[in-house]
């Protein structure tokens, strides 16, 4: 018995020892494949990562013509195996994940480190970056992989350089045209870098092809195309010199060009003729707008720069009219061609409220404390005003308006002015027996709305520009003078426009012999897509002087006014060279 319990016992041991060696082999092979699949699952979340940035970057490029990085990153030597010396040119930038809305990552949380620290982006690795040119991008930190013996880095998804051809549409964010490659850029005496394209996309920078053409930027506004220059109409595929009639159609393709060129601020020119220079400027289309606003809502454009759309009005989408710093424009109406047929306005920002204050821009020598908001006094320039926190409900309609002008300004940081000066919707200019009030409208090529007085009496605003501006709209008025300030201080605060301020001869009809032109007819007198602003008709505003009289702006035909200048008339006076210009606020 004893003999068969040690049999037992001996077998038992055995059984044991090699059920630990098993264990230990199986353990083994699962910690090797449980590793393996980390790694497998952390490249597959790189792929993942990198298909998703590349297409919520692609929305963002075609909507706004540029990438949404602007932190430069130098430090790319450990991606040398997988950049293109043909695409992968020129800088790389840190993609900025605030810009892209709607996305959440695996990796790139260094982001959230270098964004308030880009003067040291070189030491962080957990960040995706992207080439100007080509648009790859590559995860710096890379993702390891080991297999077979063998160690691998991914950086993007894909192990070999990418020399797909590239044509881009934007360089810089510029524009490049229908039928034109970006080919690469050159250097002039002072080493600044610009922009070179060509109708062939493999051609290389060169000094003779006559292909080419370079950016030219233009920094401050022009009124005149260059003598030396003809013009691409590119609507008909055909080079014209603007120079030669004063046809419809050359002064069509002038004010475009002029339009295009004070926007992108430069154009292409023939990059290797001295005389008789084509050039090629960009189209600016003004027939892409959003759906209607179903109530007021908060726009932001492609600058994070802010805006509120009021209801019922559709913002602009297209280049040139959709940012608030240049000028955000709405409209009301558009057609089955999605062309805007209805009233328009531009958006005036004001950050701090502090500054919406009336202001002498010293023009007419006023005195600070000669502009007060109490009671119209004699002398006095007087406004109805408020503290942009309560509106009196129990206050006369014009001291509730006010408040309520000023509470909005408060709350939304901003206003809407009209685009054009106020005109009328027949086709048959007034005359100074056009006594009737006819529809007013805030449109493109429309007689201008001029014989019109502020109204009968300063208690009396019946058949006056007041009267009108309010009947527009529920939020609508007539343009108060500290409206008309704020718009020159946004103008002022433009480096490239504070000229305009203290000499506006050359951005308005001033016409010698006081004839008018029709809203936004000629692209010269347009300021921040606001037109005639500076002159055409004098502006009746919301601002008094004296017991009887009011405040018209901006000059008139006729005149030499600066565009801040105060002209005081009685209230019923009904010049042919008087107009107004209609404000709206949101409420």
């Amino acid at each position: 018995m004893k003999e068969i319990i040690k049999q037992e016992k001996g077998v038992t041991m055995i059984a044991l020892i090699a059920t630990i060696i098993i264990l230990f082999f199986l353990t083994g092979m699962l910690v090797y494949n449980a590793q393996d699949s980390v790694e497998i699952k952390a490249l597959n979340n790189l792929y993942n990562d990198i298909g998703l940035l590349k297409s919520k970057i692609s929305e963002y490029y075609n909507e706004y013509g540029e990438i949404p990085a602007k932190i430069q990153y130098t430090k790319t030597d450990t991606l040398s195996s997988v950049l293109s010396e043909k695409n992968d040119v020129g800088n790389f930038y840190v993609i900025d994940l605030e810009a892209i809305q709607g996305i959440t990552l695996n990796y790139g949380k260094d982001y959230e480190k270098i964004k308030n620290d880009s003067q040291n982006a070189n030491n962080y690795t957990d960040i995706y970056i992207i080439n100007e040119n080509s648009h790859n991008i590559f995860y710096v930190q890379g993702i390891t992989i080991t297999q077979d013996n063998s160690t691998n880095t991914y950086y993007t998804d894909y192990t070999e350089p990418d020399e797909t051809t590239v044509d881009l549409r934007y360089i810089d964010g510029i524009l490049i045209p229908e039928g034109y490659y970006y080919i690469g850029k050159e250097k002039d005496d002072r080493g600044n870098e610009s922009i070179v394209i060509s109708t062939n996309k493999d051609e290389k920078v060169n000094s003779t092809s006559l292909n080419q053409y370079v950016w030219q930027k233009q920094i401050s506004n022009i009124e005149e195309v260059p003598s030396s220059i003809i013009l691409t109409n590119q609507q008909v595929s055909t080079f014209q010199t603007i120079q030669a009639s004063n046809t419809l159609e050359d002064e069509q393709i002038k004010n475009s060009f002029l339009k295009s060129v004070n926007h992108y601020k430069g154009y292409f020119k023939n990059k290797n003729k001295t005389s008789n220079i084509d050039a090629i400027y960009l189209p600016i289309e003004e027939n892409k707008w959003s759906e209607k606003y179903t109530k007021n809502e908060k726009y932001v454009d492609k600058n994070g720069d802010i805006a509120y759309i009021p209801e019922g009005f559709r913002v602009s989408l297209a280049e040139g009219t959709n940012e608030i710093r240049s000028g955000l424009v709405i409209t009301d109406e558009i057609d089955e061609n999605n062309q805007s047929i209805g009233n328009e306005f531009v958006w005036i920002p004001v950050d701090e409220f502090g500054e919406f204050i009336r202001e002498d821009f010293g023009t007419s020598n006023i005195n600070k404390e000669d502009f007060v908001t109490t009671s119209a006094m004699e002398g006095k320039y007087y406004e109805p005003s408020g503290d942009g926190d309560e509106v009196d409900e129990t206050a006369n309609e014009n001291i509730k308006e006010a408040q309520e002008l000023y509470k909005s300004v408060k709350e939304y940081k901003g206003f809407y002015i009209g685009r054009y000066e106020t005109g009328i919707q027949l086709d048959t200019q007034r005359t100074s027996q056009s006594g009737a009030t006819q529809d007013a409208v805030i449109k493109k090529n429309k007689y201008v709305y001029n014989y019109i007085a502020w109204g009968n009496s300063i208690s009396d605003e019946r058949g006056g520009a007041v009267q009108i501006a309010r009947n527009m709209y529920e939020n609508s008025t007539l343009c108060y003078g500290v409206q008309w300030d704020a718009i020159m201080r946004w103008i002022n605060k433009d480096t490239s426009m504070k000229y305009i301020i203290q000499d506006s001869t050359e951005n308005g009809n001033y016409h010698q012999s006081g004839n008018l032109i029709k809203t936004g007819n000629d692209e010269k007198y347009q300021i921040k897509n606001i037109y005639d602003i500076a002159g055409n008709v004098a502006e009746w505003t919301m601002e008094s002087s004296g017991l009887q009289q009011k405040v018209l702006r901006g000059g008139k035909s006729g005149s030499t006014d600066s565009i801040t200048n105060r002209e005081v008339s009685d209230v019923d006076n009904n010049s042919g060279v008087y107009g107004f210009r209609v404000a709206l606020y949101i409420n």
